[in-house]
């Protein structure tokens, strides 16, 4: 017999006896193990098909068509069997399982067939939203009627019905927030009289050198008013601060593919994976990409990002829990021109200036490059039944590999000197340690909910700057009756000036050690009371020069308290609450050289906050807050002359005050709204611009959405969204002189969505509106009217 004909007889004998031995071992582990069965339906008797079962080993499964659900391959013992739909409670039961034995769990839940159908087609962003649950807002687990602090939850189902792409765009459903941007890219708003830049990350420090894309938020949180108390001083503005949650894994393998398209050759792709690893074991992973390319609506400039964000947690057991997650974020494009104006222009708004909206005088040979990137590591130890340990490490980090700002300062109403700011490499980073200690527990009959923590950051930042072409010396004016004649800004004409230069590097570096703990404490069922207090030691090492070599005097260390007291009574149980709050809010101040070069250190800067108002939340029909505030702030530096010399001297004040209304609510089925309106008042009363406003801040913020989707019939999915926001007029200079116009805008969506696709339209700035954003110091031009449409596929 040929040996091949041997060895393939061989060869299927053993597969045979292997495949026997399989089917034996497999009978045997069948005949020892269980299996757990049950069906899942609405309260109408309908089916909850999408609903996730999960059990207490870590295995889930979907809900079939059918209302189904099986799991096979149980162990004997018992079991927690729990069920949940997004936006509805969960359900659990126990049950036992014996060797060989089978176990029905049926499960009805909370809703009834149309709330089901409604949520698959346009989710539950206003539900989730009015519900306002935050671990991060009070770094404790309580409820919105429970906290006496204002804040403003933005979730990703109406991020993605209003088609945002970016974090500043999610601000215009903010109460009494006017959105912008640093001259960077990096996002902003101004609050309450004051700017807010920084940002926290899933309730850490970052460091951006970019703006944010929505690719990768769950929700966006606004806190308002001074919050140094909880979140520190070196990121917290008096207007209030800004945290993004990122997208976390789920137990269930699923995701999002979309294709997006636009104005002046937008186009968009992103990618949303969540791939459990061992979802059994509780080792869950998830992955959002984004790629994003846009010319400007200007005769010159473009943008390209990319954004990469994993994400990577794992339930050890039932105590601990570890999580990791990322995102590097690169841009690379034309930075937009800033415009402001110089004293003595006798000008009181850019309608009156000789200024072609679309013509931006920049060029595209000036490409910047910036990156952000941020890394979070958490772990989670249950220490009892009434404590939990949560450990954090963040770093946070940026950079530019040269970065261009034009800046356009007019000297005449036809007239205007090209200043380039040239940063021709930066790296920047902040590191940030947290631990927390999170109770639940009574003292007699009261209970308290408190968190204990510990606050580490430090940061440095190393950084090379020139200016280039102040008052013509360097670029030639531009003639803005003679634009043919005006030369053109290369970067080869940059490069040439930058080496006659020797420019160092400044390098700051700063650290601060803090401790807080914050207690919430029930006097009755209905009336509470929270107290917290801070502690911070700043130590600032100043800034040095690797060309100098010189380290300057402006070495400091301060040290602050800030404390907070809030009280809360609900006037009917868990619908209408009255609260009311003291906040102490404080701003670390370096020191300054003064013209005779003596030095001067400062006091931090001290935001005083009075505030009241009510809550009110009526299940997921309606959902309202209404607040007033009062906010005076001390210590700010102005400049002062003496013998003929600015002096910077300490001792300004400052008041700022208004009220915030914002509404929420779902009237009827499939037709949801968002509403807001804030009103601010602010002067300066003494220092500097005495009975002034502060630049940049509006007077009044409205804004609404509202959307409607057939929840039934044939068009099952297809809906309409309409919004407007409306701000009013701001000033664009400290004197209160030039004004930079109210703008109104209208957006409006059509979408067709169901539970495996979705397809969107949206116009932006349909009305095509001319309008100016300040951040603060310079003013841009904003984009006139504008188309997306997108197309994505959910798996």
């Amino acid at each position: 017999m040929d040996v091949s004909l041997k060895r393939s007889k061989l060869f299927f004998m053993l597969c045979c006896l292997l495949t026997f031995l399989s089917i034996g071992t497999a009978q045997s582990q069948n005949a020892n193990s269980g299996l757990i069965q049950g069906k899942v339906t609405t309260i109408d008797g309908g089916i909850a098909a999408y609903s996730t079962v999960k059990l207490s080993n870590g295995r889930s499964v979907r809900v079939d068509k059918e209302g189904h659900y099986v799991f096979t391959d149980l162990k004997p013992g018992k079991y927690v069997i729990t069920v949940s739909f997004v936006g509805l409670p969960e359900q659990s039961k126990t049950l036992s399982v014996g060797a060989g034995e089978s176990a029905v769990a049926d499960f009805v839940l909370s809703a009834d067939g149309e709330t089901l159908d409604e949520i698959l087609i346009i989710g539950q962003k206003y539900a989730i939203t009015s519900k306002k649950e935050s671990e991060y807002v009070a770094r404790l687990p309580i409820k919105n009627l429970d906290n006496p602090q204002v804040y403003s939850v933005v979730d990703k189902e109406l991020i993605k019905e209003q088609m945002a792409l970016t974090l500043e765009e999610s601000f215009r459903n903010v109460p009494g927030a006017a959105p912008s941007k640093t001259g960077a890219g990096m996002p902003s708003f101004f609050s309450r009289g004051f700017q807010t830049s920084e940002n926290f990350r899933n309730g850490m420090a970052t460091y951006l050198r970019t703006g944010i894309d929505l690719a990768q938020v769950e929700r966006v949180e606004t806190i308002k008013g001074p919050t140094s108390t909880l979140f520190g001083a070196q990121m917290t503005s008096f207007g209030g601060i800004v945290n993004y949650i990122t997208k976390k894994p789920y137990e269930t393998f699923g995701g999002e593919l979309s294709y997006g398209m636009g104005s002046w050759d937008m186009n968009r792709l992103t990618a949303d994976i969540n791939a459990p690893i061992v979802a059994e074991e509780g080792l869950l992973f998830r992955l959002n990409l984004a790629r994003q390319k846009e010319n400007t609506f200007q005769d010159q400039g473009n943008n390209a990002t990319v954004l990469v964000a994993p994400s990577i947690s794992y339930q050890v057991n039932d105590r601990l829990k570890l999580s990791l997650d990322a995102d590097f974020y690169a841009v690379r494009g034309i930075t937009p021109a800033g415009w402001t104006i110089a004293g003595g222009l006798g000008k009181t708004s850019f309608d009156q200036l000789h200024l072609d909206y679309r013509q931006s005088l920049n060029d595209n040979s000036l490409v910047s490059r910036q990156s952000s990137s941020n890394v979070l590591f958490q772990a989670d130890y249950k220490l009892s039944d009434k404590w939990l340990s949560q450990t954090k490490y963040a770093w946070g980090g940026g950079g530019y590999d040269d970065l261009y700002i034009f800046d356009m300062i007019w000297k005449t109403d036809s007239l205007v000197d090209r200043t380039l700011r040239v940063f021709t490499d930066e790296e920047s980073a902040r590191k940030n340690f947290q631990q927390n200690f999170i109770g639940d527990f009574k003292i007699g009959q009261f209970r308290n909910r408190m968190v204990i923590g510990l606050d580490y950051m430090s940061n440095y930042r190393k950084t090379r700057y020139d200016g280039l072409g102040y008052g013509g010396t360097v670029f030639a004016p531009a003639q803005l009756y003679n634009l043919p004649g005006t030369p053109v800004i290369r970067i080869e004409n940059v490069h040439a000036e930058l080496a006659k230069r020797n420019t160092g590097q400044n390098i700051t570096k700063e650290a601060s050690y803090s401790a807080y703990v914050s207690d919430v404490f029930n006097v009755t069922d209905r009336l509470s009371a929270m107290a917290s207090l801070r502690f911070d030691r700043i130590i600032n090492e100043g800034l040095s020069n690797t060309l100098t070599r010189v380290h300057r005097k402006d070495r400091y260390n301060q040290t602050a308290l800030s404390p907070k007291f809030g009280l809360v009574y609900e006037i009917l149980k868990e619908r209408v609450s009255l609260f009311a709050n003291y906040m102490n809010g404080f701003k670390n101040v370096p020191g300054r050289e003064q013209p005779d070069k003596t030095y001067s250190f400062f006091k931090p800067q001290r935001a005083n906050q009075l505030e009241g108002g009510v809550k009110v939340e009526l299940s997921d029909l309606f959902n309202a807050t209404l607040s007033y505030y009062n906010i005076d702030v001390t210590n700010s530096l102005y400049t002062e002359m003496r013998d003929k010399m600015n002096y910077t001297v300490q001792g300004g004040t400052q008041n700022s005050k208004g009220f915030e209304v914002e509404l929420i609510g779902k009237p009827f089925t499939g037709f949801n709204y968002v509403a807001s309106y804030g009103y601010n008042d602010n002067e300066f009363i003494s220092g500097a611009n005495v009975g002034k406003r502060a630049v940049g801040t509006p007077a009044h913020v409205l804004n609404i959405w509202a959307s409607y989707a057939l929840t039934g019939g044939r068009a099952k999915g297809l809906g309409l969204g309409v919004g407007n926001s409306y701000i009013s007029e701001a000033y664009l200079d400290a004197a209160n002189t030039f004004t930079l116009g109210a703008y109104n805008l209208l957006d409006a969506t059509v979408f067709y969505n169901r539970p495996k696709y979705s397809v969107r339209l949206k116009a932006n700035n349909v009305l095509d509106k001319k309008y100016w954003v300040s951040d603060g110091y310079y003013a841009r031009p904003q984009k006139p009217f504008n188309f997306m449409a997108s197309v994505a596929y959910k798996f």
